[in-house]
């Protein structure tokens, strides 16, 4: 991953639009949030995934107060195998099923990315293909969990996990 930082010299921050050094163009940015009002970007980093998206993250200092409201509820999170988590309200939380689905394509996709003679264009398209599949992968992992952790941290105030190795509970022992 290719990633650069680009301090307020480097860059320029007009009517909602980021012009980078060099460029007489904006950058065409597709707003994941809109900036607060009378915030100024102090630093812009760059990044570039292997599946060939381009990222840009601004930095700014936001003066609002954006607190949570204190609540008195508590809980506890046991990790599980055959389920993602339990609570300690007795609350299942499965392990997400759709990435069955995307598993399937990756695996088809490596085997034909395999295939492909090394140095050809042809390798190039299955390995940008690849790289877009684990991309999907990771971003919906990701989503999944930036929702769950939020959901936790909303409703309770306190919350205890236990801490355990979970890698160390799949094991299989036959032997000893």
């Amino acid at each position: 991953m290719e990633v650069q930082s680009l301090r307020a010299s480097a860059f320029k921050f007009k009517g909602g639009q980021v012009y980078i050094a060099k460029c007489k163009e904006p950058l065409p940015i597709r707003w994941s949030r809109q900036l607060p009002k009378n915030c100024e970007p102090s630093t812009i980093t760059v990044k570039l995934d292997p599946s060939g998206r381009w990222f840009i993250s601004l930095r700014i200092d936001d003066p609002t107060n954006q607190k949570l409201e204190p609540v008195k509820k508590q809980i506890g999170i046991d990790l599980g195998i055959t389920s993602l988590f339990t609570t300690s309200d007795g609350v299942k939380v499965s392990n997400p099923k759709h990435f069955n689905k995307l598993h399937k394509k990756l695996r088809l996709a490596q085997k034909s990315f395999n295939r492909k003679t090394k140095g050809s264009k042809n390798r190039e398209k299955a390995r940008v293909k690849v790289a877009r599949i684990q991309a999907k992968i990771a971003d919906t992992r990701r989503d999944h969990t930036h929702k769950l952790t939020t959901q936790l941290i909303r409703e309770n105030q306190t919350i205890v996990i236990e801490d355990l190795a979970v890698k160390n509970m799949v094991k299989n022992h036959p032997y000893g």
